[in-house]
């Protein structure tokens, strides 16, 4: 009976859980956000951990790769976490946050509230800063504890974790973990996460999710490049005092050899092998106006939606830029996509049809597509979808006849739109909405109760049997073939 007894007790405790509410499914959802900010780390035997304002990543020691985070598990309540420890046998976790203290099960992989985190053996030792570091190329060290770029801002060290064999490992407030030898005591960057949390522009280019958003206050800006299926990040920095000025990005649009970056002050240009910018292009560019707000690249043109029209830009054979003339001046351009030989435009006051072979423009005259701000434009072989702030249209491309879907507005209205077969996913200031075309009018909305990191979507993009959900928090992976959810 004896034996019997903690199976039967870990049997029970699912089983009130299971009534107490709505619980997250294993794996469904795994959430990244700016992990930069470190305020705790502890080291077990398989992984270093590193407490984050976003919740808890892993490092493994022997593999020198990062791990999944523990983000998106059934049980944890809050991100911050403000204290943590491990069990030698990397077993259990134990974190506190700003909602209470909670313990990790590594067998069942579920989160569960305790009362406090226990006293363990201290088997590691946490170091106070000192003169002795050498900092990372492009860094200054202050003896206090401080790195320092070459812009003069400072990211002062937080933790200093000696695992007793052959590293320390590091933490710091604003450029995330960093890891140095015992004995060169030379820092090195451990990048992992998000350079910025609000999504506001996410696009797939051979496998790697490139992301930006707004500027806002971050202490870091730019565009985040994720190789999510080798779970390594890289960033291009856009800080304000460097040759590039930090503005807010708006859309990404992947070229041939160049990624484009539509931001408020110009149009910026990425080499996609070097990941560097190599221009920034403005009104003496060919541009209408300097603030970028949508941008796409059709074989070796770029169309530039701006603040007043549309501007066209031919890329030459040695990959310099020719202007062509602007389109549309009186209207701010907010979505662009090429559907066979048309490019559909959205504007601030409705959608245009530009013929790519004779230059014709047309103004789309249905109400539902003439007169309102057309915020996102996507297709599928059956049907154009037309998306403004408080609606979402479908026209058949076969037939042309319009249906709308006012069940969106029960949820603040359409933020973004992507499509999978016959799923229809619509991102929403409530949540992220998923519309099974074929079947009527049947929804189902998924929240933060589902795991998801915020509820204010931005940005849609499906990959294979995941769909990526760019919001004002961060990244979200959500498993949407998961035969469990029974969709």
């Amino acid at each position: 009976m004896m034996t019997r007894f903690p199976a039967i007790f870990i049997f029970i405790l699912l089983f009130f859980y299971a009534l107490s509410g709505a619980e997250i499914l294993p794996n469904q959802v795994l959430n990244y956000s700016d992990f930069g900010f470190i305020t705790s780390i502890a080291v077990g035997f398989d992984y270093v951990y590193f407490g984050t304002t976003n919740g808890v990543i892993r490092y493994k020691i022997n593999g020198d790769q990062w791990a999944d985070p523990l983000t998106g598990i059934d049980g944890l309540v809050g991100r911050e976490i403000r204290e943590m420890k491990v069990s030698q046998d990397d077993q259990y976790v134990w974190v506190r946050t700003e909602s209470g203290s909670y313990e990790y099960n590594r067998t069942f992989e579920r989160w569960t509230p305790i009362d406090s985190i226990p006293d363990e053996p201290v088997t590691v030792q946490h170091l106070k800063a000192d003169p002795f570091f050498f900092p990372p190329p492009g860094y200054n060290y202050l003896p206090a504890g401080v790195l320092v770029d070459e812009t003069g801002r400072r990211f002062p060290l937080t933790d200093i974790v000696d695992d007793g064999w052959n590293y320390l490992w590091v933490g710091s407030w604003g450029v995330g973990a960093l890891q140095a030898g015992r004995n060169n005591r030379r820092l090195e960057f451990l990048s992992y996460g998000l350079l910025q949390a609000n999504i506001a522009a996410m696009t797939l280019d051979s496998g790697s999710l490139w992301m930006a958003g707004p500027a806002e206050a971050d202490h870091r800006t730019g565009i985040t490049i994720f190789d999510w299926r080798n779970n390594s990040f890289n960033f291009i920095e856009t800080q304000g005092g460097l040759l590039f000025s930090a503005d807010n990005i708006n859309d990404l649009a992947v070229g041939r050899n160049a990624v484009y970056v539509a931001t408020d002050d110009g149009l910026l240009v990425v080499d996609k092998k070097e990941r560097k910018i190599k221009d920034q292009l403005h009104r003496r560019s060919g541009l209408p106006d300097n603030r970028i707000l949508s941008v796409l690249a059709v074989g070796d043109t770029i169309f530039a939606g701006t603040e007043y029209g549309l501007g066209l830009l031919g890329v030459k054979p040695d990959s310099t830029l020719a202007k062509t003339r602007p389109m549309l001046p009186s209207l701010s351009i907010l979505s662009l996509e090429k559907i066979d030989g048309d490019l559909w435009i959205g504007t601030s006051q409705g959608t245009y049809r530009l013929d790519l072979s004779t230059g014709k423009l047309t103004h789309l005259t249905a109400p539902e597509a003439a007169w309102n701000r057309i915020l996102d434009i996507v297709y599928d072989s059956e049907k154009v979808w037309l998306i403004s702030d408080e609606e979402m249209v479908s026209i058949d491309r076969t037939t042309g006849d319009i249906a709308s879907f006012p069940e969106v507005r029960s949820y603040g209205g359409v933020r973004a739109v992507a499509l999978k077969d016959s799923i229809v996913a619509v991102g929403t200031p409530g949540g992220l909405l998923l519309i099974f075309d074929r079947e009527g009018s049947r929804h189902v909305l998924y929240t933060t109760e589902d795991g998801l990191i915020s509820n204010e979507i931005h940005r849609l993009v499906f990959d294979g049997d995941y769909l990526w959900v760019g919001t004002d928090q961060g990244l979200t992976r959500f498993w949407y073939a998961n035969p469990a959810l029974g969709n």
